[in-house]
């Protein structure tokens, strides 16, 4: 497994990290190890829009309808 050292962390950040943490009764390395995992796992922003581009396209659906649709179902 590989180490890594992160220098001058804000202590504000720091201090977060630590509490979070805490609440879920692990070690601060076994809480960072874990948001950095989750966030490896997932796409960039750039990979995740290159997806958009191979879904199907549905040419009876318009976005607009489907945006002016969904603002409707907003309270």
């Amino acid at each position: 497994m590989a180490d890594i050292l992160i220098r001058d962390l804000d202590p504000a950040v720091h201090e977060e990290l630590k509490r979070r943490a805490d609440e879920e009764h692990v070690s601060l390395q076994v809480y960072v190890s874990r948001v950095l995992g989750q966030h490896a796992g997932r796409p960039t922003i750039a990979q995740w829009l290159r997806g958009l581009d191979e879904l199907p396209r549905h040419a009876d659906v318009s976005g607009a309808d489907v945006l002016r649709e969904a603002r409707r179902e907003l309270p």
